[in-house]
């Protein structure tokens, strides 16, 4: 019986570069020269710099975003796809689209950081460690606003860099994952909630919350299950519905009711208000807070792997 799993997972490449792809990131994370990252942000750049304008109305704002995410994301995909009948291995290049994808651990240690920073009320190195994984000032905010925005960007980049990334590799292997996170670069460079993207940055956020559809939920419901798990999925119904963004909305009703904590609330971009309803308890979020957090993500993002895992093996075998 055993020679014949290990002979199935054997005859299951895309799983066990999964798996390499995961253990490599977490030692060594594709960062720097090593990414593509990087040089993806600087041709997006370049791109809105010719074809975005504010002074277009917001029909050729919007038409402008939706022609540069097709150039860029569906040639990504198209290319990535195309590039798999031609390798050798196919599944290495599974394996190294997925580490490119990848963003669990930069992540995790900057909320270790930022944990780390808020225990010592050294607000000053809070503000630094939260800052890269924001798209507003964070110079003003306060420890509370700190501990708020540390919660929620924890909570909903654990989805994003983590889940979702693997949900896309489940689906359409590294073009898909790869793809997925690139996209997801141009969403957070291009967020409506800046006043100069507002129109152009449309599209790629429509199109992100379509890719989030089912993995924010999947993934929330999986963050709801065990202890208070009745009064989590009933805020899920009741709070994450009337979220602007419902795929949040279920992620932060769903931790923020786990752990009586209080999310949501106003926001400043560009210095405007965004007015945000209120979601979760109404304990304000504190370093101990967010190591709890942490370590509860952690755990069900490692279920998530594994139930994945399991899914991807049995169809290989059924």
């Amino acid at each position: 019986m055993m020679p014949d799993i290990f002979t199935v997972l054997l005859e299951t490449p895309s799983l066990l570069a999964m798996w390499g792809a995961l253990l490599f990131h977490w030692v060594y994370p594709a960062q720097g020269a090593f990414s593509p990252k990087p040089y993806w942000h600087k041709l997006a750049t370049e791109i809105a710099v010719r074809v975005h304008h504010t002074t277009d109305s917001r029909t050729q704002q919007r038409l402008a975003g939706t022609l540069t995410l097709m150039l860029l994301s569906l040639t990504t995909l198209v290319f990535c796809i195309a590039l798999q009948q031609v390798v050798w291995m196919q599944w290495f290049l599974d394996f190294l689209l997925l580490w490119f994808a990848l963003n669990w651990r930069p992540l995790h240690e900057s909320h270790q950081r930022l944990a780390g920073a808020l225990s010592r009320e050294d607000k000053l190195s809070a503000r630094e460690a939260l800052a890269p994984q924001v798209n507003r000032d964070t110079s003003s905010l306060s420890a509370i606003g700190l501990g708020k925005a540390g919660a929620e960007t924890l909570t909903v980049g654990y989805c994003r860099q983590l889940i979702s990334v693997l949900f896309w590799y489940a689906l359409l292997g590294g073009p898909g994952a790869f793809t997925y996170a690139l996209t997801m670069q141009l969403a957070r460079m291009w967020s409506p909630n800046q006043v100069r993207y507002q129109d152009y940055g449309l599209p790629v956020s429509k199109v992100m919350t379509l890719l989030d559809w089912l993995p924010t939920r999947l993934f929330a419901l999986l963050i709801a299950a065990g202890k208070n798990g009745y009064h989590a999925l009933s805020a899920i119904k009741q709070q994450g519905q009337q979220w602007r963004e419902q795929g949040k909305g279920w992620l932060l009703a769903a931790i923020g009711t786990k752990f009586q904590l209080a999310l949501g609330g106003p926001v400043v971009y560009d210095q405007q208000k965004l007015k945000r309803k209120s979601i979760g308890g109404d304990i304000a979020p504190t370093a101990s807070h967010l190591m709890l957090v942490s370590r509860h993500l952690w755990a069900r993002s490692l279920l998530w792997i594994g139930l994945q895992s399991l899914l991807m093996f049995l169809g290989r075998i059924l």
